[in-house]
């Protein structure tokens, strides 16, 4: 691909800034990866309404209309792609789990309330409302944008706790422990299923994790790991590579 690449989004753009910074060190002449983060205060409050009528700021909206305008970039979005770890990061209070419909996925908890598919969405899509506002903004303001899926998560307990942030650290992940490996599985891919829904519906592509990433089982290696929920560097670098193919 003969393009530059713009990377719209919040926490997971982090893992590709930094990629991009070591490339463009290694190589000045190399077509550059640039990044806008949403959230970064230049830009507060990100969106101004709700819902339908929920609109990126102007200053937001101008800063993606003038990359756009002065690099011709390939628009891609790592816009939200938190939301399953809030959700099912820390062992509920009350075990819970399910069955994925259409793949396989790990076999229920047999100590676990089960729940049904349809149920546990309805949960999730009840938190996605600002990540899809999000997705139909870079539509509005970018065009043609991929929507980039988050990273799975990592299956390891004992790395999560010890590399979850003060968010997690402050709702009772030290009380209630990190919940299984098979139910963040099961909400990471319904999650991403979710979200490619949202982007089938908006005419935007929706891009999976780069293969090379995820171990046998489909969770996110360590070496790409960086903190509990995110990926690091060779990750981001994993991403750029995956945009380039394009």
């Amino acid at each position: 691909m003969n393009k530059s690449i713009l990377v719209i989004g919040q926490s997971h753009i982090a893992a590709i800034r930094s990629a991009a910074k070591t490339r463009r060190e290694a190589c000045p002449d190399q077509l550059r990866t640039r990044v806008i983060h949403t959230m970064e205060p230049h830009y507060a409050p990100e969106v101004e309404g709700e819902g339908e009528e929920g609109r990126f700021t102007p200053a937001l909206e101008a800063a993606i209309r003038d990359q756009i305008a002065r690099n011709a970039p390939l628009v891609a979005s790592a816009s939200g792609g938190n939301v399953h770890n809030g959700f099912a990061l820390i062992r509920h209070p009350r075990p819970y789990d399910f069955l994925l419909s259409e793949e396989d996925g790990p076999p229920l908890d047999p100590e676990a309330e089960p729940l049904t598919e349809a149920q546990v969405r309805a949960a999730l899509e009840g938190g996605l409302a600002r990540d899809r506002l999000r997705l139909r903004e870079i539509r509005r303001v970018a065009g043609e944008a991929i929507q980039l899926e988050s990273p799975p998560p990592v299956a390891d307990g004992g790395y999560i706790a010890a590399q979850a942030d003060a968010y997690f650290k402050d709702r009772a992940l030290g009380d209630l422990g990190v919940a299984p490996a098979g139910l963040r599985y099961k909400i990471w891919r319904l999650h991403s299923r979710i979200v490619a829904g949202y982007c089938a519906e908006l005419g935007m592509r929706f891009l999976p994790v780069p293969p090379e990433t995820r171990d046998a089982q489909g969770f996110l290696r360590l070496d790409y790991a960086g903190d509990a929920t995110h990926g690091n560097e060779a990750y981001g670098e994993a991403v750029i590579r995956a945009l380039e193919s394009l």
